[in-house]
């Protein structure tokens, strides 16, 4: 039996020295984007900074060499560390000990349930969340994480809260800001939306991060009241088995939830960089591949990462080719935190909130609002509800509502489908549209339905609602034949017999006969399993309308009068 390396090692085979080269210095440029958010992800999660370092470094490390997909750097992220800190706050966490054992355990959990997720070929729940309601959701997220990093960039903070409870609070209490503090974030901020607005090629959060502390300890910052991070741990993280005293029933809810979102931000990062360079992504493998690499991370004192957008923009314009560039970034923030630490404790706490906002804002995607607004008013309402519903209930409650959201768009869609009916143009045999095409005609004495959707429970009345609506049209003609085309039909229940049993009802009342044509196996095998395959004309299904057309026109064509001997 052949055994297949993993994508990350594979992708190492036939490694030059140029393209070596290259790929290390897309590490380096992919760690100078790593370090700042690092820092700033973990000082949201309310656990000490160098953590968001040490999540950069094993996790990163272990995707490179055994994921799916060379190209993706993973990492933190900005909605999944933000559910995580929610997650330790709402299990009473509050030292910084007892946040980071709060955040390696989600992490084990989350990385147990993504494997497993991923052998049984669950690749398919990134869908319960759609990308338009994803969008919402994040952006919720984008607009809370504003808010709160406001608190700490002005010193006003606000109590416990949703979002309109903080924003009030804000308000009020605008007399009690910070300027110095405040002052310095907004330079900077302007000075990263600046790079971004500009399509710099420069790295602007670890710019900032120099450059502030270089201020902070050229000027003393911290006496004119300005917070620094204070002395961090240098040295690289070690092996730790967290320990686990949180209520077993809110602790599966938390990571399941927190697998989703990391799992469909995840996807979708993968899935849009694959499409650029011409790659595919298997959903599944990436959920084993982003297990994996979470386990790992919290057995060495991190947090959930997941694919990181903006360190994989990096790493492929940079012009990286293999996965020598996750493993040299993350080989480059070991030997800083190893060597640099001490110049980190001149941060300024504030900058890490610039940063934040900054990221914040790149949720919120104004474009797909617009481009949803012009194209479909339905999702765009979806979206905006999604985005109030995480703003009034939170985050945690956030995804649940996102997720039935998302069903709900679903079934909206799927519970009064398309349908037409179809006629054909002059002098041919091609079936068309009948709205669509002004030239065509019925065909005689056929009533041809296309209902573009399998008949299921929940389409079940307005299938029969449509039928009886469209034969009523032709009340005043002679209709033989009602004609469904199922070519669309790939499934079927025990409310697809009772809708085609009624309407078998209702055209017999009429002295129509009901003819069924196309369909896929699941469809066609109930049909043929019911008593329904007797009523119906010829006793089968037919494998298109086309040829039932030919077979009932042979079948009712008047006999031909014998020739006579004179």
């Amino acid at each position: 039996m052949k055994i297949q390396l993993p994508a990350g090692i594979r992708s190492l085979r036939g490694l030059t020295l140029p393209i070596a080269f290259n790929d290390i210095i897309a590490g380096v440029l992919v760690s100078s984007v790593a370090i700042p958010v690092g820092l700033a992800y973990a000082n949201l999660m309310g656990v000490p900074v160098i953590i968001g370092l040490y999540a950069c470094i094993i996790p990163v490390l272990i995707y490179a060499i055994f994921g799916s997909s060379p190209f993706l750097i993973v990492g933190p992220d900005t909605a999944v560390s933000n559910i995580v800190g929610v997650s330790l706050t709402a299990f009473a966490l509050t030292t910084p000990d007892a946040r980071i054992q709060g955040a390696a355990a989600i992490a084990i959990g989350v990385g147990i349930v993504s494997i497993i997720a991923g052998k049984l070929r669950f690749g398919f729940i990134a869908n319960f969340l759609s990308r338009p309601i994803l969008t919402g959701y994040l952006a919720g997220i984008g607009i809370q994480l504003v808010i709160s990093q406001l608190s700490v960039i002005t010193r006003i903070y606000s109590p416990p809260g949703n979002f309109f409870e903080q924003t009030l609070f804000f308000i009020n209490h605008l007399s009690s800001i910070h300027w110095m503090t405040f002052g310095l974030s907004i330079i900077f901020f302007i000075f990263i939306r600046a790079c971004i607005y500009y399509k710099s090629s420069i790295s602007a959060p670890i710019i900032t991060v120099i450059i502030s502390i270089l201020l902070s300890w050229g000027f003393s910052l911290n006496q004119h009241g300005i917070m620094m991070l204070g002395t961090l741990p240098s040295g690289l993280s070690s092996f730790h088995i967290p320990s686990f005293n949180f209520p077993l029933t809110d602790f599966i809810e938390t990571i399941i939830a927190i697998t989703l979102i990391s799992f469909s931000s995840g996807i979708i990062t993968a899935r849009s960089f694959a499409a650029k360079i011409g790659q595919q992504v298997d959903g599944n493998k990436e959920l084993i591949s982003f297990g994996v690499a979470n386990i790992c991370s919290g057995l060495f004192q991190s947090f959930t990462v997941t694919g990181a957008d903006s360190r994989t923009a990096v790493g492929i314009n940079s012009g990286g080719k293999t996965a020598l560039v996750g493993i040299s970034s993350a080989i480059t923030i070991a030997l800083i935190i190893t060597f640099f630490a001490h110049p980190l404790s001149f941060l300024p706490s504030a900058i890490l909130s610039v940063i934040l906002i900054s990221t914040a804002i790149n949720l919120i995607d104004v474009n797909t609002f617009r481009f949803l607004l012009k194209v479909s008013h339905r999702e765009a309402f979806f979206v905006l509800l999604t985005v109030l519903g995480v703003l009034w209930v939170g985050i945690l409650q956030g995804i649940i509502l996102a997720v039935f959201i998302t069903l709900l768009h679903g079934l909206s869609l799927s519970a009064k489908p398309r349908d037409t009916q179809l006629g054909m143009l002059p002098n041919t045999k091609e079936l068309v549209n009948l709205h669509l095409e002004p030239t065509a005609v019925p065909v005689p004495h056929c009533i041809i339905y296309l209902f573009e959707a399998s008949v299921i429970f929940y389409n079940e009345e307005y299938f029969s609602n449509r039928c009886a609506s469209i034969i009523t049209q032709y009340d005043e003609q002679k209709i033989r034949w009602f004609i469904i085309d199922a070519s669309v039909m790939t499934q079927g229940d025990a409310s697809t017999l009772y809708a085609f049993n009624q309407l078998y009802i209702l055209l017999q009342s009429k002295n129509i006969q009901l003819v069924i044509a196309g369909g896929h196996y699941e469809f066609r095998n109930i049909i043929y399993k019911s008593d329904l395959i007797e009523k119906i004309t010829g006793r089968k299904i037919y494998q298109s309308v086309e040829i039932a057309l030919d077979e009932i026109n042979n079948l009712y064509k008047p006999p031909v009068e014998p020739l006579t001997h004179v």
